[in-house]
């Protein structure tokens, strides 16, 4: 009788391999934000730094919030990976939509930046795929829970997989409020300083320990 065949052999090597593309792909994307800003900041020699800023605050605007939710991605990916003890092919492949949307932001923001403010696509288009992004997390998150290759496995709770997806939620609002009233802009963004609040309270409330019934 012949013996099946082996499976690919996965490696923490090769954990650390999906790591650390992950981080050149978040790195080179962070760098491209900056560059449109950089062939302006050229023109300076010809006028003045005042008026270079004055030009271009909202695409100085645009390339602050853009470095910021893209740290706070990759920050969500990192605490992520560094539970993870394996990995398995699904979750090779939709990391891969994670760093299309990584890459695709920096794109999102110069449409964003260079269209008129009216402009619902560029808007939508860079909301939505941050929604995206957040959303690939979490379903990276429950695809290693399922595989059983979270480090802290056993102290994760239903009520801890759902409640990270209230981000998510919030940004799918964020999305909604931009392409109806589009020149809010990035500005709809700002929901997520209270999901984030919310998030965080629902966590801390199911993490306290019961008060005792006399």
């Amino acid at each position: 009788m012949t013996a099946p065949e082996a499976g690919p052999v996965r490696t923490q090597r090769g954990l650390e391999r999906l790591i650390y593309f992950s981080d050149a792909v978040v790195a080179i994307a962070i760098t491209l934000i900056a560059l449109p800003l950089v062939d302006s900041a050229r023109d300076v020699a010809s006028s003045s730094t005042a008026k270079f800023l004055s030009d271009n605050s909202y695409a100085l605007t645009a390339a602050g919030v853009s470095f910021v939710v893209i740290s706070v991605l990759w920050r969500d990916h990192h605490r992520l990976f560094e539970r993870a003890t394996g990995y398995t092919p699904h979750l090779l492949r939709i990391n891969m939509v994670w760093l299309l949307c990584i890459v695709g932001l920096p794109v999102a923001t110069v449409l964003d930046v260079y269209s008129q403010r009216s402009d619902r696509l560029a808007v939508g288009l860079y909301v939505g795929v941050l929604m995206v992004a957040m959303a690939v997390i979490r379903i990276e998150e429950l695809i290693l829970y399922r595989a059983g290759m979270l480090a802290d496995l056993e102290q994760i709770t239903a009520v801890d997989l759902a409640v990270r997806w209230i981000t998510v939620a919030a940004t799918g609002i964020a999305l909604v409020v931009a392409v109806c009233v589009p020149r809010i802009g990035l500005w709809s963004l700002l929901i997520l300083v209270v999901s984030g609040q919310l998030e965080a309270l629902v966590q801390r409330r199911e993490k306290a320990p019961a008060t005792p019934v006399d």
